[in-house]
């Protein structure tokens, strides 16, 4: 069977539930901006608008070349890839290239692009996807036209998780739909990953699996260790050791210690402290951003 989150990937601009005014947005520019950089939470869509993107401009498959920067990280890589950006397309118009987790390249494999992102061929297109956009040097940033996708607030994920529900016909009870959408924190492909695995457990035990899937071994470690005032090159192990989703792991803390708050009887302030500290949207995101977070909660006393 399909996963749920392929399946109800929105297949138009006008279906993309959350980021409104981004999806307006960025409407009006197709066909006249080259180069987007999407950016933002896993799981959130930005893979789903890029190849929106790809339907917008009419770009035949065939023309349409998606690249995990994870594996093809090198300068190599890249030049070989720039090579072929000059040729036309194999059967369309236009060409579009999607390079997913674009932080992943190393700086020399950035630089490669430098040229033909600002200066492409009339036929070529380009999308960038990161989910650590302090890693994407400065100069790839100051040629793109950026979009900052973001995670769905309660209500529309909430609609979300109804709708594929009623669809499927699964008949999920309204206190896991919940536990889903708050667990989730507003990533729709975790919301939905969650949905199909509670299926055929009764509701205690569906509660309990979606409240263990909210934070990986490595989060759940950590928040451990910040509460109960370890040493930090434990903290910076683990650090090393998460992906490279920085975002995504701060709000993994956040939700993981937020069931832990509410699991308990009475107040705690270390844990109110630690709560205001990664609650904080005005910190600079990325690695070095989170590991900040981290210190300071570790000098909390």
């Amino acid at each position: 069977m399909e996963q749920l989150y392929r399946k109800y990937r929105p297949p138009t601009f006008d279906e993309v539930r959350g980021n409104k005014t981004l999806v307006a947005s960025l409407k009006k520019t197709i066909g006249t901006a080259h180069f987007y950089l999407l950016h933002g939470t896993r799981g959130c869509g930005k893979t789903t608008l890029a190849r929106l993107i790809a339907q917008a401009l009419a770009v035949d498959p065939f023309d349409l070349i998606e690249v995990d920067a994870a594996s093809t990280r090198g300068i190599d890589a890249s030049r070989q890839l720039k090579s072929g950006i000059y040729k036309h397309p194999i059967s369309g118009t236009k060409k579009l290239y999607i390079i997913d987790e674009c932080h992943r390249l190393t700086p020399e494999a950035q630089d490669v692009w430098l040229k033909v992102l600002e200066e492409p061929p009339a036929f070529a297109f380009f999308v960038f996807c990161t989910t650590d956009y302090n890693k994407v040097v400065p100069t790839i940033r100051s040629r793109a036209t950026q979009f900052q996708v973001k995670p769905l607030n309660r209500r529309s994920m909430l609609d979300l998780l109804a709708w594929v529900d009623k669809a499927e016909g699964l008949g999920t009870p309204a206190e896991v739909l919940a536990a889903v959408c708050e667990q989730s924190a507003g990533v729709p492909r975790e919301a939905l990953v969650l949905l199909e695995q509670v299926q055929g457990l009764t509701v205690a035990e569906a509660l309990e699996l979606v409240e263990r899937g909210t934070a990986d071994a490595g989060v759940r470690d950590l928040c451990a260790l910040m509460m109960r005032g370890g040493k930090w090159p434990d903290a910076a192990k683990i650090l090393r050791a998460l992906d490279d989703d920085a975002e995504g792991s701060r709000r993994a803390i956040l939700g993981y210690m937020s069931s832990v708050a509410m699991s308990g009887s009475a107040l705690n302030p270390k844990l109110t402290v630690l709560l205001e500290i990664f609650m904080d949207n005005l910190y600079d995101s990325g690695r070095a951003g989170l590991t900040c977070l981290v210190m300071k909660a570790m000098m909390v006393k």
